[in-house]
């Protein structure tokens, strides 16, 4: 089979997995991860588990003003990554994507693994 063809093959097989708006989807997934800020809050609700997290707990844990808060959690609620619900006068927050939460629980273990081996060095 010449390289070509074996390029050929690579694509079909990319086409059959995903759909445009499949990787528009994904697109967006991983943008939403791709920001410092974004990643600790998704972080934080990860590792809250199923509590509620309250966009004043998030502005305390993070030493950022609310309204910056506020403008990341709606990138991260509009990418599907997480939920809200009103509590009163309090909006709390939940990771609400599984798969987020497995790239999360990867990054947390290769993480740990990176620890590890530096430790054993």
């Amino acid at each position: 089979m010449e390289y070509g063809d074996q390029l050929g093959d690579i694509l079909k097989t990319l086409n059959n997995l995903f759909s445009e708006d499949d990787f528009d989807i994904l697109s967006s997934f991983f943008k939403a991860f791709a920001h410092p800020l974004r990643l600790k809050i998704l972080l934080i609700l990860y590792l809250a588990k199923d509590k509620k997290i309250c966009v004043s707990n998030l502005v305390d844990l993070l030493g950022v003003s609310q309204p910056n808060v506020s403008q990341h959690l709606f990138i991260l609620r509009s990418a599907g990554l997480v939920e809200c619900e009103r509590d009163k006068n309090f909006v709390c927050y939940t990771l609400r994507s599984r798969f987020a939460e497995r790239i999360i629980e990867l990054l947390l273990r290769e993480r740990k693994c990176n620890i590890e081996t530096d430790k054993g060095d």
